[in-house]
């Protein structure tokens, strides 16, 4: 007879080869690749230092880098208005506006994306509703851009800001924030000494999301931004399945890795200092 806990690691065994099978066994697989090449026996860095000397990469790197602050700060300024709407709504209103913000979560990306090239072409909405105004002359080149990659990813990933941030409002007592007026506190003051620290475990909940979403985002990025402003993301399926350079993917994959897992490492501590302010 097997013990309970045998019996528990008996039942367990099927979830971990099928999670060893879909996970592990890829990860490793990648890690060889990135530190192995068809040119050099044994391991080797050749692919990193490829990627370092190569000018497409850094950019790329960067870019990647700097459209995931700007999206997540895009999110953070439109959230906390949001948030604040939908918990002050009616109580009729509040299951309709959440579902409008849920709603297109359900949408396939690759359909919101282009959407947004219909929306941002040069004979798209937003152009022709600029020249009737008469605000340009000519339309402007947003299309496969970085900028349309952002506005792209801050549509796609404010709802994830929005939950957050309603999650740790709603727990909120609006008497603090009552209690802060009634002492001459105006509305931007309340707001950053009553609501925002009340809301930081969501805040930083939510940064986390974004920014982690932001990063490792493909068909936004792949569709809206195209060849002009490659991310890492599509870096990697460009040496993939256009070079057929799986080494230079492989490696690109693990510096997403490390930038993905650093920035979770941060989040943590900078969130631990933040909370012990509060405290």
């Amino acid at each position: 007879m097997l013990s309970p806990l045998q019996r528990n690691w008996a039942l367990s065994l099927p979830a971990f080869v099928i999670v060893g099978l879909l996970a592990v066994v890829p990860a490793v697989v990648m890690l060889a690749s990135a530190f192995t090449s068809p040119d050099v026996e044994g391991l080797t860095l050749v692919n990193f230092e490829r990627l370092w000397n190569s000018k497409l990469a850094f950019q790329a790197f960067w870019r990647t880098i700097r459209v995931a602050i700007v999206v997540t700060a895009i999110t953070v300024i439109l959230g906390y208005p949001l948030a604040i709407g939908f918990l002050r709504a009616s109580p009729r209103m509040q299951p309709v506006l959440l579902t409008m913000l849920v709603f297109p979560l359900m949408v396939s990306v690759v359909v919101r994306a282009y959407g947004w090239i219909v929306v941002l072409s040069p004979s798209g909405i937003f152009n022709q509703v600029l020249l009737g105004l008469g605000i340009i002359s000519s339309p402007l080149e947003l299309l496969y851009s970085e900028t349309a990659v952002i506005i792209g990813e801050s549509q796609l990933l404010l709802p994830y800001m929005v939950l957050s941030l309603m999650a740790s409002l709603q727990k909120a007592d609006r008497n603090l924030e009552e209690a802060s007026m009634s002492l001459g506190a105006n509305p931007v003051t309340t707001f950053v000494r009553v609501v925002i620290p009340i809301s930081v475990p969501g805040l930083l909940t939510g940064i986390l999301l974004v920014f982690a979403l932001a990063l490792t985002a493909f068909a936004i990025p792949l569709l809206l931004g195209g060849g002009r402003a490659p991310l890492l993301t599509t870096l990697i399926y460009t040496f993939a399945f256009t070079t057929f350079d799986w080494s230079a993917a492989a490696a690109v994959g693990v510096v997403l890795v490390i930038l993905a897992l650093s920035f979770v490492w941060l989040q943590r501590w900078v969130g631990q200092k933040v909370m012990k302010s509060y405290e």
